[in-house]
């Protein structure tokens, strides 16, 4: 078991992901985690933390069961405020008041915090200007909902390792994560729209064979 330190030095809009997290876990109390407590630990970078902790319970994948139902929702809601009114906005109150349960929670940051801090190694901040190009970042990840969504035998882990990867990127301020993000976004939603034409055009084919029988 990893143990997780929370470091409270930087102000939330400077600090790693990593550390970021850990705060948040170790500020945990309660038995549900209200998505307003996930974005108000990240200051200016809230929709990103939030987006991250909604797809990371598919990224992971985590044995719960019905995960998709849980998270599905408020990752497309945030990922469409994002898209249409940008980062400055606010969410409604009562998006705010969604909740998970804080047992999850804690098995998704405690997993995927020693994940970060290695990948943070690497990481810096370079090609801001695409890192903070909130809107578009924000439809990606809204189209990317939109596939978890779909009932698709381990379809929901591609869409949500790219929606992980984005958000990453944008509280890392590093472009070239995002970048890399985009063009792996932009592979699994063809390739899932292909499986989806494939599908419905054998499903036809199928049915005309069955009615000429």
């Amino acid at each position: 078991m990893y143990q997780i330190a929370a470091e409270t030095a930087e102000p939330a809009s400077d600090q790693p992901t990593s550390t970021i997290l850990a705060q948040l876990l170790a500020n945990l109390n309660g038995e549900r985690v209200t998505v307003g407590e996930i974005m108000d630990a990240a200051g200016s970078r809230a929709y990103a933390l939030a987006l991250l902790l909604f797809a990371l319970p598919e990224a992971l994948p985590l044995p719960v069961a019905g995960m998709s139902a849980i998270i599905g929702l408020p990752l497309m809601l945030i990922s469409a405020q994002v898209a249409i009114l940008g980062t400055e906005s606010r969410l409604p109150e009562w998006v705010r008041r969604r909740s998970v349960s804080a047992s999850v929670f804690r098995m998704v940051v405690t997993k995927a915090v020693p994940v970060f801090r290695r990948i943070e190694r690497f990481s810096r901040p370079r090609w801001v200007g695409l890192a903070g190009a909130s809107r578009a970042l924000g439809l990606m990840c809204l189209i990317l909902a939109l596939v978890i969504a779909l009932p698709i035998p381990l379809g929901n882990l591609p869409p949500a390792v790219c929606v992980v990867a984005l958000a990453f990127g944008m509280l890392q301020r590093d472009g070239f994560i995002v970048a890399g993000a985009l063009a792996a976004s932009a592979a699994v939603v063809t390739g899932m729209a292909a499986a989806i034409v494939l599908a419905a055009d054998f499903m036809v084919e199928t049915i005309g064979n069955l009615g000429a029988v």
